[in-house]
């Protein structure tokens, strides 16, 4: 009886549950804000529930992003850094330093390349008598890039001012740190370049200059010799500097030979502060900014080549046209040492096959006492400054195959597919045996001698 009055009781209380618990399981339903949106925003931080736990589903078509693959990571290219705009400073040739507005900002301005400054376009003419370069260097700038192999640093140009032969005698004066620029092995030069020139270039002189540093001789500048052409060299201040103010006084000298109707030459002359540069050093810098790899290499052969065809192709219709493998040949001796490559080099604006070796060719220019005679493409003669120069892994690639044979090459030719052969030096030396032979008949050596 007690276990049928448990089973009676128990009925009882399941029938009257649905009308009781009603609202309990209208709450068990509700979801926090925070499950509704995934576990991941709502004011229910750390909430997360089962819903969350599962994969998003995924977007309608037309919302979803686009440029991506998935599974495949997207390949970034490098973003170009964009083209520094022009300073707001203005170093002009005429001695204005103001600073440029939005409003003043005109086509009448040049921007040099290098420092980024403004001169009045009206002054570089004047100062040119000619058309402005597409890349101007301001004659600062030019001081500073003389010598490649004393940079400037620290404070760099110490001190500038321009000067022609009917302005001098001028001075010069700036404030040297003596004691610590020599320890540093520092040293102050002595440099002047010419207005007119507009792009990198090496140092230049009036006829005669004497200067004297703090009372004291420091510079004399001879006229070149007759039917000879003077070497132009930056000058070594640092023997005569003191601690503290300098005074640098300067005298030009124009040449009797001069006309009178003959514009007078002016110069940008200053005081610079340079430390010594290796030939090592220059050859790293080199090989660390040069981008060029053996595609971009063989590319630039080709396009070489597709112009040599083109200029063939207009040649044949001329009377006189050029023929054989001419603008197609590498040589696999140095044009600058005639010794093998070693490393393969080229100018970066150079349109040649031929290339160079990179350390001939920097070791030759350090050694050259003329500093306006260096920087020059052995090939093409072009403007060939460090900065300008490019290693060429195609070609490099080309002259590791034939190493240790360098002898038995006269030349490598190219093809119009960019393939190339070689050009035996031995089958030259004996073709051209034999041809002298068969021209010449039989020799007879005759002796001579002081006896007879």
């Amino acid at each position: 009886p007690d276990f049928e009055d448990q089973v009676a009781k128990r009925r009882v209380e399941l029938s009257a549950a649905p009308s009781t618990s009603g609202s309990i399981a209208k709450r068990a339903r509700l979801i926090p804000p925070s499950a509704a949106s995934n576990g991941t925003q709502g004011p229910w931080d750390g909430a997360v529930s089962s819903q969350a736990k599962a994969a998003p589903s995924a977007p309608p078509p037309s919302q979803r992003p686009t440029g991506t693959v998935p599974g495949i990571v997207p390949q970034v290219r490098p973003v170009e850094p964009p083209k520094q705009p022009p300073s707001r400073e203005m170093k002009c040739i005429c001695g204005a330093t103001e600073q440029i507005t939005d409003r003043s900002r005109s086509s009448t301005l040049i921007v040099c390349r290098v420092c980024n400054c403004s001169l009045h376009s009206a002054c570089v003419k004047n100062a040119l008598s000619k058309m402005t370069p597409d890349e101007f260097v301001c004659p600062p700038c030019r001081l500073d890039r003389v010598d490649e192999f004393h940079p400037t640093v620290g404070p760099g140009l110490l001190r500038h001012n321009y000067a022609s032969c009917a302005s001098s005698p001028f001075s010069l004066t700036f404030t040297a740190q003596a004691a610590q620029w020599k320890k540093q092995l520092w040293a102050v030069h002595l440099r002047a370049v010419l207005v007119s020139g507009g792009d990198l270039s090496g140092p230049a002189w009036p006829h005669k200059v004497q200067g004297k540093l703090n009372g004291r001789q420091c510079v004399a500048i001879d006229p070149p010799k007759h039917l000879h052409v003077r070497r132009e060299q930056c000058y070594n201040l640092t023997p005569l500097l003191k601690q503290g103010a300098n005074t640098l006084e300067l005298r030009f000298f124009p040449s009797p030979d001069r006309r009178k109707d003959e514009p007078e030459e002016n110069y940008c002359v200053g005081v610079v502060l340079t430390r010594p540069r290796s030939v090592a050093s220059i050859l790293a810098r080199i090989r660390t900014r040069s981008t060029e790899t053996v595609a971009s290499g063989r590319a630039r052969v080709e396009r070489l080549l597709l112009e040599q065809v083109a200029k063939d192709e207009a040649g044949q219709q001329d009377e006189c046209a050029v023929t054989g493998n001419f603008g197609r040949t590498l040589r696999p001796a140095c044009p600058v040492s005639h010794c093998p490559i070693e490393e393969a080099a080229i100018g970066r604006h150079c349109n040649h096959v031929q290339v160079f070796d990179l350390q001939a060719y920097i070791a030759v220019n350090q050694r050259m006492r003329s500093l306006d005679k260096r920087w020059t493409c052995p090939v093409c003669s072009l403007p060939l400054r460090p900065d300008d120069v490019v290693m060429h892994p195609f070609a490099q690639g080309i002259l590791d195959t034939l190493r240790g044979d360098e002898d038995l090459v006269e030349a490598i030719v190219f093809n119009e597919d960019c393939s190339w052969s070689t050009v035996s030096a031995v089958k030259e030396k004996e073709e051209n045996g034999d041809e002298e032979g068969e021209g010449g008949g039989s020799s007879e050596l005759i002796a001579l001698s002081d006896s007879e």
